[in-house]
C-alpha cells in the first residue's frame, strides 16, 4: 500500500482502478512563409474553425454540467478573440513567422502574464489560455480535436499529468469515479467542473501517476490524498468513510431554507464572500443570506486600465438585483502589489502584505477612489448596499473617506442621479491596531467585519502561506481570541454589528465560540454556508459563560 498526499479540490471518495490518461503533445512547426495573406486566411479560418468546436464542446457540457460552468468554453473563445492575442499572432505572421509558431508564442506569453500575477485565480487562467490555444493548434495542424476514451469495462480514476477542461468535460460520465493530477489549482476551471459534477479529486500529487495505471486506488477529496493498492482494512474504512460522506452530503441539503439560528434560538446571519458575478448563483444554491462580501479588486486585476464608472456600476448593480431584497456589502478596491494594477503604478514589494495596499492605495489615488465611490452610490438604488474599507488603521482614514463620499453625494445631487441614502459604511478589521481602537471605530462606521486571516498573520507576526512556519501558526492563539473579544464587545457597546470572516469562520470546531461572543454575521465561501449553519442548528449558547472560557 502507499499513500501520496496532495490537495483536495473535490469532496468526497472513490474507490476503483486508476487509468492514466496520457495528452499528446503538439509539434509546433518553425518555418517562413511566403505568401502572408495566404498565412493570414488560414489562420483566420482555422479561428473560425476552433471556435465552431467549442461552441460543441460548450453544448455537450450543458448536458452534464449547469450552463455556468459550461460558460467556461465561452470564455475560451473570448480568449481566441482577445484583440491583444489577435494582433500579436497577425503581427507575428506579418514578420513571415507561420501560424502555428505565432499562436503558440501569444498564447505563451498570454499564459506567462497570468502566472505571474499573485493570486490563484488569475493563476489558474494559465490551463484556459493553453486549451483555447491547443484546440487552435490542432485545427491549424490539420488535425482531428483529440478523443478522450476510457477503454475499461468499469467507471475508473482517471489520472493526469494534469487535466484541461476540454478534456475534463469530454470524459464519458458514466466511466468516471474521480480525478487525481500532478498539477492543477484550486480555482482552475478542471477543479470547478469536477466540483460540479460531484467528482472526487485531489491534485499536486508529487509521483509519476502513470506508473501506477491499472492498480486499485482510493481518492480522498477531503484529505487530499491518493492511495495506492489499499490494503483490505483500508479498503473496508474507507467503504464506510464513503458511506457516511452520502450521509452528509444529504445532512446538508436538508439545511436549505431552515433558519440559522441555535436550538435556544440565537440568530447569527450566513452570508457570502465572493470574487466574481459567477459566484452569485453558487452563494443562492448553498442558502446565502446576502452577500457578506463582495471583494471588488477582481475587477481592477490583470488589466492595463481600470474599468471605468459605467463598467463597475453595471456589476455593482448585477450584484444588488440578484440579491434585491437582502444585504449587500461590496468592499472598495483591495488592492496591492501582484495584483496586476500597474496602471496605478503600485511598486513591487517584498513584502505586499506590510506594504503600499487596501485603503492606502484608495487615498493616493483619489480620482481612481472616487469613481468606484460613484458607481457605488449610483446602483445602490438596486438594493441593500453596504459599503466596506479594507486595511482601515487610523481615524483620519475613515474620516476621509466620509468627506469623500459627503462630496459625491452632492455630485450626484447636482447633476440628478438618483443614489440611496441608506448605504452602510463598515471597516475591515485586519489589524491589531484596528482592533485596539476598534471603539473609536465603531462610534463613527455602522458595522465591522473581522478578517480572521490577516488578523491572524499580522498579530503573530508570520505569513500564512510560509510552509515553514506551519508548526508555529496559531489561528486560535489567545491573542486572536482577545482581540476579537473586545472588537466584539465594542461593537456592541456602540449598537454596531460585527462580522466575522476567513478560515475562523468557516471552521465549524469554534462555531459554538464565536455564538457566544454574540457575533452577529458569519462571512463564508458559499461551500461552507450549509455546513456552518448545520452546526449553528446543532448548537446550544445557553453556556455561553462556560464557554467563553475556551478558545475563539
Amino acid at each position: 500500500m502507499k499513500v501520496l498526499t496532495g490537495k483536495g479540490v473535490s469532496n468526497g471518495i472513490a474507490i476503483g482502478k486508476l487509468h492514466f490518461f496520457k495528452k499528446s503533445v503538439l509539434d509546433i512547426p518553425t518555418y517562413e512563409v511566403d505568401d502572408i495573406d495566404a498565412e493570414l486566411d488560414r489562420y483566420h479560418e482555422s479561428m473560425e474553425l476552433a471556435k465552431a468546436h467549442l461552441n460543441e464542446i460548450y453544448n455537450n457540457a450543458c448536458e452534464k454540467v449547469t450552463k455556468k460552468e459550461s460558460v467556461i468554453f465561452q470564455t475560451h473563445i473570448l480568449i481566441l478573440k482577445d484583440a491583444k492575442f489577435v494582433d500579436f499572432v497577425e503581427s507575428s505572421i506579418k514578420k513571415r513567422k507561420n501560424a502555428e509558431l505565432s499562436v503558440y508564442n501569444a498564447s505563451t506569453k498570454l499564459a506567462n502574464m497570468f502566472k505571474a500575477i499573485d493570486d490563484d485565480y488569475f493563476r489558474a487562467r494559465c490551463n484556459d489560455i493553453i486549451d483555447a490555444s491547443h484546440i487552435l493548434l490542432q485545427i491549424l495542424q490539420n488535425k482531428n480535436a483529440e478523443k478522450v476514451e476510457i477503454n475499461a469495462d468499469d467507471p475508473v480514476i482517471i489520472g493526469a499529468t494534469d487535466l484541461l477542461p476540454s478534456d475534463t468535460i469530454s470524459f464519458n460520465e458514466s466511466k468516471l469515479l474521480g480525478f487525481v493530477t500532478n498539477g492543477g489549482s484550486q480555482s482552475s476551471h478542471t477543479s470547478i467542473l469536477a466540483r460540479t459534477m460531484g467528482l472526487p479529486s485531489v491534485i499536486q500529487i508529487h509521483e509519476p501517476l502513470g506508473v501506477f495505471n491499472g492498480k486499485t486506488a482510493i481518492i480522498d477529496g477531503m484529505l487530499g490524498k491518493l492511495i495506492i493498492d489499499p490494503d483490505s482494512n483500508t479498503l473496508a474504512m474507507y467503504n464506510a468513510k464513503r458511506d457516511r460522506y452520502i450521509k452528509h452530503q444529504q445532512r446538508m441539503s436538508r439545511q436549505i431554507g431552515l433558519p440559522s439560528e441555535t436550538k435556544n434560538k440565537q440568530y447569527i446571519r450566513l452570508s457570502a464572500d465572493i470574487s466574481r458575478i459567477e459566484d452569485i448563483e453558487k452563494a443562492k444554491a448553498n442558502d446565502a443570506e446576502g452577500i457578506g462580501l463582495f471583494r471588488s479588486e477582481f475587477l481592477f486585476m490583470s488589466r492595463e486600465n481600470a474599468p471605468d464608472e459605467s463598467e463597475q456600476f453595471e456589476t455593482y448593480k448585477t450584484i444588488l438585483r440578484s440579491f434585491s431584497n437582502k444585504d449587500v456589502i461590496i468592499n472598495t478596491a483591495n488592492g496591492s502589489s501582484g495584483k496586476g494594477m500597474d496602471y496605478l503604478d503600485i511598486p513591487n514589494e517584498k513584502n505586499p502584505a506590510l506594504g503600499f495596499r487596501g485603503i492606502r492605495i484608495s487615498l493616493e489615488n483619489p480620482e481612481f477612489f472616487r469613481t468606484q465611490l460613484r458607481a457605488l452610490y449610483r446602483a445602490s438604488v438596486f438594493g441593500n448596499l453596504s459599503i466596506l474599507l479594507p486595511m482601515i488603521s487610523s481615524m483620519e482614514e475613515i474620516e476621509y473617506v466620509k468627506r469623500e463620499i459627503e462630496s459625491i453625494k452632492k455630485d450626484l445631487r447636482l447633476k440628478g442621479e438618483p443614489y440611496s441614502d441608506n448605504v452602510r459604511l463598515g471597516v475591515m478589521i485586519e489589524t491589531p491596531a484596528a482592533a485596539i481602537i476598534s471603539d473609536e471605530i465603531c462610534s463613527k462606521v455602522d458595522f465591522v467585519n473581522v478578517n480572521t486571516d490577516n488578523l491572524v498573520q499580522y498579530t503573530l507576526a508570520m505569513d500564512r502561506d510560509n510552509q515553514k512556519l506551519l508548526d508555529f501558526y496559531r489561528p486560535y492563539h489567545p491573542a486572536i481570541r482577545k482581540l476579537i473579544k473586545l472588537v466584539a464587545d465594542n461593537a456592541h457597546k456602540n449598537g454596531k454589528t460585527i462580522a466575522v470572516s476567513g478560515e475562523t469562520a468557516a471552521d465549524t470546531g469554534v462555531t459554538k465560540n464565536l455564538l457566544a461572543l454574540k457575533i452577529d454575521e458569519l462571512v463564508l465561501r458559499p461551500a461552507s454556508i450549509l455546513k456552518v449553519k448545520a452546526t449553528v442548528r446543532e448548537t446550544d449558547t445557553s453556556d455561553a459563560f462556560e464557554i467563553l472560557k475556551g478558545t475563539v
